[in-house]
């Protein structure tokens, strides 16, 4: 039985409440300064500083689609299988609004352009694809694995140091990982399938 969905906060709604706040702010300080000048900033310094931290935080590129990505968005598992054919998948699972992800997402699309025509380099989104990120049994996000091929008993993964497993749990990389991790397990499992 699955548990309550809570919301999650947009962030291109965050970013629009934020530069209706900016907004608002701007307007109470011309009139505050028209009638009181210099008394707003000195009563509300502290609000105008943190108005401005959030300002610049990044909220002016809340866009987080890639049109030129070349990380294959899975849908459904006959993706990966069909990926399967000509070589090793890097699979990266998470979703946009995860701060963790948004920090490795760079790192994916350049594994992802660094291994174009060698490996695979593809993207489950937790929350839209719920079903696939089930059959992985995804608890935390970021969570990377690499499959180095599959059979009639499901997936074989590799893991870091070399080693080939069906268990998941060993192959997986979660949280923020470095590109030298990724790409030596997808070397690794390149290796291994080129001399097959």
């Amino acid at each position: 039985m699955e548990g309550p969905q809570l919301p999650i906060m947009d962030v291109r709604w965050f970013c629009a409440a934020m530069h209706q706040l900016h907004k608002t702010y701007i307007q109470a300080r011309q009139y505050t300064d028209q009638q009181f000048p210099g008394e707003f900033m000195k009563k509300h310094f502290f609000l105008c500083i943190v108005v401005l931290l959030i300002g610049i935080s990044g909220c002016l590129d809340a866009d987080t689609s890639s049109e030129n990505s070349t990380v294959i968005n899975v849908q459904d598992l006959q993706q990966i299988d069909q990926a399967l054919v000509s070589g090793p998948v890097l699979v990266s699972m998470g979703f946009s609004s995860c701060p963790a992800c948004r920090v490795m997402k760079p790192t994916i699309e350049e594994v992802s352009r660094d291994y174009m025509g060698k490996a695979k380099v593809m993207y489950i989104d937790t929350r839209k694809n719920t079903q696939v990120a089930i059959v992985f049994n995804v608890y935390s996000v970021p969570d990377m694995f690499v499959i180095l091929n599959n059979d009639p008993e499901g997936y074989l993964y590799m893991t870091s140091d070399g080693n080939i497993t069906r268990d998941r749990e060993i192959a997986r990389f979660i949280g923020v990982t470095d590109k030298g991790t990724l790409t030596k397990t997808l070397d690794i499992a390149i290796e291994l399938r080129n001399n097959k």
